[in-house]
C-alpha cells in the first residue's frame, strides 16, 4: 500500500518544481529568506525596545533597515552596542552571509551558463540587409573574400553564417582564413540550416540574399531540404532571393521546376565541366571567364537605356566607351547573348554590358543608326577531329568527356590514363557520339610511363584532373607532381611539342605552385564555382547570361587572331575591333596581347577584358580579339 501524502511532502514538492526553473527560482527564494529574516528581526527590535544608538527606541522601520544593511554588509556588525541588538545583528548577519554566498555562485554559474549558451551560436541575429549562407563548405572562405570586394561600397557589411558545426571552431577557422582588412563582418550560428526553429535565429527574412553551399556529407538531399524549409517560410519566393548549389543536374531541376525559375541554381560539376571543356581548347580563356566571375575588376550588368529604342543591336556596339555591350534583356526577361546585329531595341529592353560598375554602363555618343548587319559574316566553324589525352579520374571527370564530345567531330579520341589505386569506384564511361575512348591504368606520377603515353600519339591538349581522396592538399599535390612530368615530356622532341596542357586544382593557393611547370592554364574547380555563386548571390537574374555563356550550344567566348579582321600593322584603337569584328557578325569585348603577356604590361596572360574603345593597341603576330561567337 502506498504512503499517503503528508503535508510537508506537498511543501517540498512545490519548493523543488520552483528550483527546478533555474536561476530565476533560486534567487527568488533567496529574496523571499532574506525579507523574513530582516522583517522577523525589525520585529524582534521594535517588541523587545532595543535601543541600536542612544537613548532612544529603535522603531519598526528603523530596526528593519539596520538588519537589511547587516544581511547585506557583514562589516557593519563591528560598530554595534548592546548584548541584545549584537545577538540579533549576528543573527541576521550570518543569514545574510549564507544567502549573499549562494547568490553570489548563482550569479557566477549563471554568467557562465550563459557564455556557454552564447558559444554554441543559438542566439538570435538581429542583422538587416545581411547575406545569409546556409550550410558549409570548401568554397565558404572564396565566396566571403568575393562578397567582402563586392561590399566595397556598403556601410558596415555583415555575413551571416548557419551551419551544423560548433561556432567557435567556424569563427576560428573564418578569422584564420580571413586575413587583414575585412570590412564584412561575418556572425556565425550552430544549427541545421533545414530546421524551421534554427532558421529562424537568423531572421531570413530580413536577408538581402540568401545562399545555400553544397554540403560534402548531406549532398543534394541537404540542400533540397534547406529549399523546402525557406519554402516554408515564402512559398512564392516573393521576398526571399535564394541562391543554391547543387551536385546533380537532377536536382537542380526538380527544384527550378517548383520554384517556377525564382530561384538561382549552381551545378558545381556542369560549370566546372563547362569550363574546363573551353579552357583546354583555348589558352587564356581561363583568365576571361575568372575576370567575369569575380568582382574585382569587370562584370556584368543590365542597364535600360531610352536612347537605343529603334536602334539596331549592332548599333550599340560602338557607343559605350567604357562598357562592352554583349546582349540583350527584354522586357519579358530574356537574355539572349550576341543577338542579330539587326535586332531592334524597343521600350523596356536592356543592354547586357560587361563594366565596371553600373553607373560607368553610359552613352558616350550620339547612337548612330545604320550598322544593322555585318558586311562579311563570318562562316559557322566547323569542329575538327581533336585527339585528348585525360589523365586522372574524378566524379566531373564523365561531364567533362560529354562537353569535349559537344565540341568535336566524329573521329575525335580521348585516351583516359587512371590511377585504379585512386579511384574507389569503377569507371563509368558516359554514352558519347563523336568520341572513341581508351582507359589505360597505370601509376599516373611515374615519369617513365608517363612519357611513353604522351609520346605515344599526338595530342591536341592534355588534361590532368585531381583524384579526390578526401585530402585536398594531397590531391593538388599529385596532380602537381603529374604536370611536372608530363610537362617534361613534351619538352622533348616528339609530336606534342606545342601541346595546350591544362590542369586541375582543388586550391586557388596552389596555382602559384604550378607555375613552375608552365601549364598553359588552370581550372581551379572551387573557385569557378565560389565565383559563380557569389555571383548569382548578389544579382539572380545573371542566371540566364551564365547558362548561355557556358553551354557548347550557346554563344561562346572565343579568342580569334587579330590578322583575320585585319588589324595587324599599326596602332589600332579598341573601338576599331570592336567595328571590324562587327562587320564579321562577331562582338569583341577584349583583347589578348602575346607581347604584353611576356612583359608583363596588361597582367595574367596579357588578357584585357573591356578596354576603353580609344586605347590603341599594336596588334603583332599571335595577338588575339575575344569576341562572343
Amino acid at each position: 500500500m502506498a504512503r499517503p501524502i503528508t503535508t510537508r511532502d506537498r511543501l517540498r514538492y512545490r519548493f523543488d518544481a520552483t528550483l527546478s526553473r533555474g536561476t530565476i527560482g533560486v534567487i527568488a527564494w533567496l529574496a523571499a529568506i532574506t525579507i523574513v529574516v530582516v522583517l522577523v528581526a525589525g520585529i524582534a527590535v521594535w517588541l523587545l525596545g532595543v535601543r541600536t544608538s542612544g537613548e532612544q527606541q529603535t522603531g519598526f522601520i528603523e530596526g528593519t533597515w539596520l538588519n537589511l544593511m547587516h544581511a547585506i554588509d557583514a562589516g557593519a556588525l563591528g560598530g554595534d552596542s548592546g548584548w541584545t541588538w549584537r545577538l540579533i545583528a549576528l543573527v541576521v548577519t550570518l543569514a545574510g552571509i549564507f544567502v549573499l554566498s549562494i547568490l553570489i555562485g548563482i550569479i557566477s554559474s549563471g554568467i557562465e551558463s550563459r557564455l556557454s549558451e552564447l558559444r554554441k551560436g543559438r542566439s538570435l541575429v538581429v542583422e538587416q540587409g545581411h547575406t545569409l549562407i546556409l550550410g558549409w563548405s570548401p568554397k565558404l572562405h572564396q565566396i566571403l573574400a568575393e562578397l567582402d570586394v563586392a561590399n566595397e561600397n556598403q556601410r558596415d557589411p555583415c555575413v551571416v553564417i548557419l551551419a551544423d558545426r560548433d561556432k567557435v571552431e567556424m569563427e576560428d577557422e573564418v578569422r584564420a582564413r580571413a586575413g587583414d582588412g575585412r570590412r564584412t563582418r561575418v556572425i556565425c550560428r550552430s544549427g541545421s540550416p533545414s530546421d524551421l526553429s534554427d532558421l529562424e535565429f537568423v531572421r531570413p527574412e530580413d536577408a538581402k540574399s540568401i545562399l545555400i553551399l553544397l554540403d560534402e556529407v548531406s549532398g543534394d538531399p541537404g540542400v533540397v531540404k534547406t529549399v523546402l524549409a525557406l519554402l516554408a517560410l515564402d512559398p512564392e519566393l516573393a521576398r526571399l532571393r535564394v541562391t543554391a548549389e547543387f551536385e546533380s543536374q537532377d536536382s537542380a531541376a526538380a527544384i527550378d521546376r517548383a520554384t517556377s525559375g525564382r530561384m538561382g541554381i549552381v551545378v558545381s560539376s556542369d560549370v566546372i565541366a563547362r569550363v574546363t571543356a573551353q579552357v583546354c581548347r583555348q589558352s587564356g580563356l581561363s583568365l576571361v571567364f575568372q575576370e567575369l566571375l569575380d568582382f574585382d575588376g569587370d562584370e556584368v550588368y543590365f542597364q535600360e537605356e531610352p536612347g537605343l529604342v529603334g536602334a539596331a543591336f549592332g548599333d550599340a556596339l560602338t557607343v559605350y566607351d567604357r562598357s562592352a555591350i554583349i546582349g540583350v534583356r527584354d522586357a519579358r526577361g530574356i537574355v539572349t547573348l550576341s543577338p542579330p546585329l539587326g535586332r531592334v531595341f524597343e521600350a523596356g529592353d536592356q543592354v547586357i554590358a560587361i563594366s565596371a560598375d553600373d553607373d560607368t554602363i553610359r552613352l558616350s555618343g550620339e547612337v548612330t543608326r545604320g550598322a544593322t548587319g555585318p558586311a562579311n559574316v563570318e562562316p559557322a566553324i566547323v569542329p575538327a577531329r581533336e585527339s585528348t589525352l585525360l589523365i586522372g579520374w574524378n566524379a566531373l571527370a564523365p561531364t567533362i568527356l560529354g562537353e569535349l564530345d559537344r565540341y568535336v567531330s566524329p573521329g575525335s579520341t580521348v585516351r583516359l590514363l587512371v590511377d585504379p589505386t585512386q579511384i574507389k569506384e569503377p569507371i563509368e564511361l558516359p554514352d558519347l557520339v563523336n568520341t572513341a575512348t581508351d582507359v589505360v591504368e597505370m601509376d599516373t606520377v611515374d615519369g617513365v610511363q608517363l612519357a611513353a603515353q604522351v609520346h605515344r600519339d599526338r595530342y591536341d591538349q592534355v588534361i590532368i584532373l585531381c583524384y579526390r581522396s578526401g585530402d585536398p592538399a594531397a590531391d593538388d599535390a599529385r596532380a602537381l607532381l603529374t604536370l611536372l612530368q608530363v610537362r617534361q615530356a613534351t619538352q622533348q622532341e616528339g609530336p606534342n611539342a606545342s601541346v595546350r596542357l591544362v590542369t586541375e586544382l582543388l586550391d586557388v593557393r596552389d596555382v602559384d605552385l604550378a607555375r613552375v611547370a608552365n601549364p598553359d592554364d588552370f581550372v581551379v574547380s572551387e573557385r569557378l564555382t565560389s565565383l559563380m555563386l557569389a555571383q548569382l548571390s548578389e544579382n539572380n537574374e545573371l542566371r540566364g547570361v551564365f547558362a548561355d555563356l557556358f553551354d557548347a550550344e550557346g554563344v561562346e567566348l572565343v579568342l580569334v587572331p587579330a590578322e583575320r579582321y585585319g588589324l595587324t600593322g599599326g596602332e589600332t584603337s579598341f573601338g576599331d575591333a570592336v567595328v571590324a569584328a562587327r562587320d564579321r557578325g562577331h562582338v569583341a569585348v577584349g583583347v589578348r596581347i602575346v607581347s604584353a603577356a611576356v612583359e608583363g604590361g596588361l597582367g595574367g596572360g596579357g588578357v584585357l577584358v573591356n578596354p576603353p574603345k580609344a586605347r590603341s593597341f599594336a596588334f603583332g603576330d599571335g595577338d588575339q580579339i575575344l569576341v562572343l561567337a
